[in-house]
C-alpha cells in the first residue's frame, strides 16, 4: 500500500505540473483552452490526493469530518475532470462551448448534491484493517452520476473520432490516436475499478482509476510536444522534459526496491519511513547527476596528462594547416 501512496503521490505532482507547463507554456491564442487543461490536471491531482487519503485512512489517524470531505471529493472531482477534458477537445468545435454548457449543468447539479444530500448517494464510511470502504446508496443520485459519465465519456470520444475524420495532417491523425486510445483505456480501467467493483463493495482497487487518468494526461501532453497540437515555448518543454525524466527513473527505483525489500524479507512491505526516506535519497542523487558529471569531467582532465592533449591539439592544427 506505501508503494502505491508513493506512485499516486509521484503522478499527482507530475500531472499538476503538466497543467502548469501547458498553461504558462501556451500561446495567448490559446490561453483558454490550456486553462481546462489546467483545470483537468487540477481536478485530477486533487481526485489521486482524496484516493490516498481514503486508502490510508484509520480511525486514529483521521477523523470523521476530514474523511467525509474526501469521500465526497472523490466522487465529485471525478465528475469535474471529465468536464474540463471535454472542454479541452471540444473548445474548437462549433457544438463544443453549448454541449459543454449543457454537461457543466449536469455535473453541477450532481456535484452539489453530493457535498449537500451525500446521503443520498453512500450511507457509510467504513474505515477497517481488511480496508476501507463506502456503503452506497442505490438511488437516483447514484444512477445520475452513472448516467452523467455514460453520456460524457462517449461525447469525448466522438468528438476524438470526428477530428481524426477531419484532419488533413497524417501527424494530427497520429495525435488523435494517441489522445482516443490513452483516454478510451483509461475510462474503461476507472469504469471498472472506480464504479463497478465499489458497485460490489471491492475499494481496495480504486488507485487503479487515477494511474490510467494520470497516463491519459500524460498523453495529451506527449501529443503537445511530439505532434504540436497546443504551441509551447521551448524552455517549459526543457523544464517538464527533465521533471519527468527524474520522476520516471525515481518511480521505477521504487518499484525495483519494494520488490527486492518482498524478496529479501519474505513478502514483508518496508515502513513508511523508509520508503519515503529512499524516495528522498534517489531525487537528491537524481538532481546532483549534473553536478556529478562536471565533477567527473574535471577529474578525468586532472588525470589525463595536460601535456599529451597539447600535443593532440598541436597536431590537430598542424593537419588543417
Amino acid at each position: 500500500m506505501h508503494l502505491i501512496i508513493i506512485l499516486l503521490t509521484t503522478v499527482s505532482v507530475l500531472t499538476f505540473l503538466s497543467g502548469i507547463i501547458v498553461f504558462f507554456g501556451s500561446s495567448k491564442k490559446e490561453r483558454a483552452r490550456a486553462a481546462l487543461f489546467l483545470l483537468a490536471a487540477t481536478f485530477a491531482t486533487a481526485w489521486m490526493t482524496s484516493i490516498s487519503f481514503f486508502l490510508t485512512a484509520t480511525p486514529e489517524t483521521i477523523n470523521p469530518t476530514a474523511i467525509d470531505w474526501h469521500v465526497k471529493w472523490t466522487f465529485a472531482s471525478a465528475v469535474l475532470i471529465d468536464l474540463a477534458f471535454f472542454g479541452y477537445i471540444s473548445w474548437h468545435e462549433k457544438y463544443g462551448k453549448p454541449l459543454l454548457l449543457f454537461f457543466t449543468l449536469f455535473g453541477t447539479i450532481v456535484c452539489g448534491l453530493i457535498f449537500y444530500q451525500p446521503g443520498l448517494l453512500y450511507s457509510e464510511i467504513v474505515l477497517a484493517k481488511t480496508g476501507n470502504s463506502v456503503i452506497m446508496n442505490i438511488g437516483p443520485l447514484y444512477f445520475g452520476y452513472i448516467a452523467f459519465f455514460s453520456t460524457i465519456v462517449p461525447a469525448v470520444v466522438m468528438t476524438l473520432s470526428r477530428q481524426f475524420v477531419k484532419s488533413r495532417s497524417a501527424r494530427k491523425k497520429n495525435g488523435d490516436l494517441i489522445i482516443m486510445g490513452s483516454f478510451g483505456t483509461s475510462s474503461i480501467l476507472t469504469l471498472f475499478a472506480n464504479l463497478i467493483l465499489p458497485f460490489f463493495d471491492n475499494w481496495n482497487l480504486i488507485w487503479i482509476g487515477p494511474l490510467a487518468l494520470a497516463v491519459t494526461i500524460i498523453s495529451f501532453y506527449y501529443t503537445i510536444l511530439r505532434y504540436r497540437s497546443l504551441n509551447l515555448s521551448s524552455i517549459w518543454l526543457k523544464i517538464f522534459s527533465y521533471i519527468v525524466i527524474i520522476a520516471s527513473l525515481a518511480i521505477i527505483y521504487m518499484i525495483i526496491f519494494s520488490v527486492i525489500f518482498a524478496a529479501l524479507f519474505r513478502g514483508s512491505a518496508p515502513s513508511a519511513e523508509v520508503i519515503i526516506l529512499n524516495f528522498i535519497m534517489i531525487l537528491i542523487f537524481l538532481l546532483l547527476m549534473p553536478a556529478m558529471n562536471t565533477l567527473s569531467n574535471f577529474i578525468k582532465s586532472l588525470i589525463i596528462d595536460p601535456k599529451n592533449n597539447n600535443k593532440g591539439k598541436t597536431l590537430g592544427h598542424g593537419n588543417k594547416a
